[in-house]
C-alpha cells in the first residue's frame, strides 16, 4: 500500500470513527444538548479535528441521516416487491409497513429526521450536501408514488396528482409517528402505535380509492 492510500485510508477511518462517537452523543443526549466538544471527547480527539472532518454539528447529522436513509430505501425496494405481482394498495401497505418497522427497530434515525426540521438545518449545511439530503428522501418517497400510480393505471384509485397523494400519505404516517414518539400525546391517543398507524394507512387507502361506478 502507497503512503497516499494509507493515509486516505486512516483518513477514513478517522471520520468513520467521529461519526460513530456523534451516533451515541446524539443518542445519549439528543442532537439539540450534543456539542462538538462532547463529540470530540467521546471519539477522543480534538474537538479541532472533528471540525477538520465536518464543518458543524448539522453536517455530522446529515452524513448519518444519510446512512440511515440508506438502509431505509433498501428496506423499501425489499417492500415494494417490483418482481412480484402484487396489487397497489398492498404494495402501499408493505411500504408503509417496512416504514413502521425500520424506525420501532432504531428510532434514532426518526429523531434525525425530526432534528432536521428545526434549528437551521438547511443554513448551516453546504447546499451540496442538503441535496444529497434531500435527494436520499425522494428516492424513498419515490417508492410511494410508483405504488400510486399503478393503482391508477389499474383504476383502482382515483386520484389524480400522483405526487400530491404519495406525499400526503407520508405525511401522515410520518404524523403518526411523530405524534406517538411523545409520552403524554400517547397517553392522550389511548391506543397503541401500531393500532394508529394502521388505522391512518386505512383511511388513506380509502380516500385513494376509485369512486364505484354507477350503472
Amino acid at each position: 500500500m502507497t503512503t497516499r492510500a494509507r493515509r486516505e485510508r486512516e483518513k477514513e477511518e478517522r471520520r468513520q470513527s467521529i461519526l460513530r462517537a456523534a451516533h451515541e452523543v446524539f443518542l445519549e443526549h439528543g442532537f439539540h444538548r450534543a456539542t462538538m466538544d462532547s463529540v470530540a471527547e467521546q471519539a477522543e480527539v480534538s474537538k479541532g479535528t472533528v471540525y477538520l472532518y465536518f464543518e458543524s454539528k448539522e453536517t455530522i447529522l446529515a452524513h448519518l441521516l444519510l446512512e440511515g436513509l440508506d438502509a431505509l430505501i433498501e428496506e423499501l425496494e425489499h417492500a415494494y416487491a417490483a418482481d412480484k405481482h402484487v396489487s397497489a394498495d398492498e404494495r402501499l401497505r408493505r411500504l408503509g409497513r417496512a416504514y413502521l418497522q425500520f424506525f420501532l427497530r432504531d428510532p434514532f434515525y426518526f429523531r434525525l429526521l425530526v432534528a432536521t426540521d428545526r434549528g437551521r438545518f438547511r443554513e448551516t449545511v453546504t447546499p451540496e450536501l442538503y441535496q444529497e439530503v434531500l435527494e436520499a428522501s425522494l428516492e424513498g418517497l419515490d417508492w410511494v408514488v410508483r405504488a400510486v400510480e399503478q393503482g391508477i393505471e389499474d383504476n383502482l384509485f382515483g386520484c389524480c396528482d400522483v405526487q400530491q397523494a404519495a406525499a400526503t400519505l407520508w405525511a401522515t404516517l410520518n404524523g403518526v409517528l411523530e405524534l406517538m414518539n411523545h409520552p403524554l400525546r400517547r397517553d392522550m391517543v389511548g391506543v397503541s402505535t401500531d393500532v394508529l398507524y394502521q388505522t391512518a394507512m386505512d383511511t388513506m387507502l380509502r380516500g385513494l380509492q376509485a369512486p364505484a361506478s354507477k350503472e
